[in-house]
């Protein structure tokens, strides 16, 4: 028996002839090649999502506590600097 004439399965090994499962994330990362993985991952891009109203109050809510106490942190270490004998 010629080897190069012989099935997968008449050489002895389990792997089935044919396409490969494209549902298996694993199966299409292994027929790509490295600069195609990499080209896939740069063109996934999120986009801004559409905040409602109700979370941007919220998001610039935070912002300005965040100011405020950095204002309030920066006041009191000025005075326990120039506090100390």
């Amino acid at each position: 028996m010629n080897p190069a004439d012989a099935t997968p399965e008449e050489l002895g090994g389990g792997a089935k002839a044919g396409a490969p499962d494209m549902d298996d994330p694993r199966a299409v990362l292994s027929v790509l090649e490295a600069d195609q993985i990499v080209a896939a991952k740069q063109g996934t891009r999120f986009g801004r999502r559409k905040l409602s109203s109700g979370e941007r109050v919220v998001l610039w809510g935070l912002r300005v506590y965040v100011v405020i106490m950095l204002v309030l942190v920066v006041i009191s270490a000025f005075r326990v600097i120039h506090s100390a004998p």
